[in-house]
């Protein structure tokens, strides 16, 4: 048996379980390995987080979380780690990241880069960055790709000490050399056991709601997505694992009913997240077979919709075996910039439909948006400004963000919108982007006026453009502004503290 030490790099109080590393704990111990967790979601890593963001911009009301029991660690991070190394002497140290968290996985395992263990690195960012990942000093190796069985294999060769440099899937540094293991194929989603939630700590299961907390957690749908978009890690992936299956795949419903069920009895959960870039990815009759199934449990539920699959029977279907929310992509408003820039052959028309059929069905709706594309000019974010006063929801602004293995983060890097070693941020806060026509400041002005544009009657416009700045004058009509509009016109919908 191998001790592994987990070491998930997240960003402060972004409390959803991450379900690849649940998966891949269950798959280390069903191979017989013993693993343990180091967290760094109640450790303070940046001073404004995304959601304050959500808050400054009007998208969420605050929460107190300390009357949860979900406070901040006041330890310092690093040598907590240190800490957990030295009493659980692990063979093996993983590390996942995304792009947002590179900085904070990277500052841990520096910390404890003089330990004579190995180091492996995983997650979305690596099979994005793969060089730039495997050049730091701290990194022994990464895993390009899926997981699963790569790093049950390293394991296994670890706990028998054997060779591992061999593994499919892993990049491993030796002799001062880099030995580039091709990919293995996808695996089937149906042959990955039940995410192992016992890795973490209790309060890691509760999610805020319309004011109340409630246990919640993710449970995997389907994986990957069949779309190019973009501004999304998808087409990498896609052109990653050609000649292999696609790498959009759906998970039997009757593996997915049964973790369901067994999340229910072993943990009480009330309010599940259901992991599916599209939750009607599978098709009309799995619908069906889903809608019929998922009636005994009488769970509220969220997910992500695309609104090219949302029609009135959809929604109404949704509705009667508890679907309480769902977030639909807008991104922008432009149908030319959408289809020439951002790869989204939707009209206008499809999305006004597609939300008129989630509200009439008295489903709670979030439009997404993004502002800040290369490219992007002031008078075309007013076109997502009105696409989103014709839809009459509740509206999510983020910014736009470069991440790395994107067809607009290469376009941003030959544009000199940016540099081409920066690292991408938080796409609710972090505006990387610098356009001489559209400067970083001005995208999160437009940022955290958006709501008062779409909600507010036009004769507000004059003032709501003084609130773009963030100097005094600017700040005192923001919050003359965000008052008016959270007594008078905010969208009328339930349970808007958290999307």
């Amino acid at each position: 048996m191998a001790k592994i030490l987990l070491v998930y790099a997240n960003s402060f109080m972004d409390n959803l379980i991450p379900t690849g590393l649940s998966i891949l704990s269950a798959c280390l111990k069903k191979a017989g390995h013993n693993t343990k967790l180091f967290d760094t979601t109640f450790y303070k890593t940046v001073e404004r987080t995304g959601d304050d963001a959500r808050i400054e911009t009007l998208q969420v009301k605050s929460t107190n979380l300390g009357e949860y029991g979900l406070n901040e660690k006041k330890t310092n991070m690093v040598d907590d780690l240190k800490k957990m190394v030295d009493e659980y002497q692990p063979d093996l140290i993983g590390l996942s990241i995304v792009e947002t968290t590179q900085e904070i996985g990277l500052k841990l395992l520096n910390g404890i880069k003089d330990y004579d263990i190995p180091k492996i690195v995983g997650g979305v960012q690596v099979t994005m960055a793969p060089d730039y990942i495997i050049s730091q000093d701290c990194v022994d190796m990464i895993c390009v790709g899926e997981g699963e069985g790569a790093f049950v294999e390293l394991a296994n060769a670890i706990e028998k000490k054997e060779d591992y440099t061999h593994i499919k899937n892993l990049w491993i540094k030796k002799d001062g050399q880099i030995i580039k293991n091709p990919l293995r194929p996808l695996i089937d989603l149906n042959t990955v056991p039940m995410q192992d939630w016992t890795i973490y700590e209790e309060k890691r299961l509760y999610k805020a709601f319309g004011g109340k907390h409630w246990v919640s957690g993710p449970i995997e749908l389907n994986r990957g997505c069949v779309h190019r978009c973009a501004y999304c890690c998808n087409a990498k992936l896609q052109d990653l694992h050609k000649g292999d299956r696609f790498y959009a795949r759906e998970r039997s419903l009757d593996k997915f009913f049964e973790e369901l069920k067994y999340r229910v009895d072993k943990y009480g959960l009330q309010y599940p997240y259901f992991i599916a870039e599209n939750f009607m990815q599978g098709g009309p009759a799995r619908f069906e077979e889903f809608c019929k199934r998922y009636k005994e449990f009488k769970l509220p539920f969220w997910s992500q919709m695309r609104v090219e699959t949302m029609n009135d029977d959809v929604a109404r279907k949704l509705k009667e075996i508890g679907c309480e929310r769902l977030s639909m992509g807008v991104e922008h408003g432009n149908y030319e910039f959408r289809k020439e820039v951002l790869n989204r052959n939707i009209t206008d028309e499809t999305i006004i439909k597609a939300f008129k059929s989630v509200k009439d069905a008295g489903l709670l709706v979030f439009a997404n948006n993004i502002v800040g594309f290369p490219g992007e000019t002031r008078e075309l974010y007013f076109d997502t400004v009105e696409l989103n006063r014709k839809l009459g929801v509740k509206s999510i602004i983020n910014v736009f963000c470069a991440y790395r293995g994107t067809h607009l983060r290469d376009v941003a890097v030959e544009r000199e919108y940016m540099d081409k070693d920066a690292v991408a941020g938080d796409y609710r806060r972090d505006v990387k982007l610098n356009m001489p026509h559209l400067t970083a400041k001005q995208v999160e002005g437009l940022q955290r006026t958006f709501l008062l544009y779409v909600n507010l009657p036009r004769e507000y416009w004059p003032e709501i453009e003084k609130a773009e700045k963030f100097d005094e004058e600017g700040n005192a009509t923001f919050q003359k502004l965000a008052k008016l509009y959270f007594e008078k016109y905010e969208p009328g919908v339930k349970n808007v503290e958290q999307n």
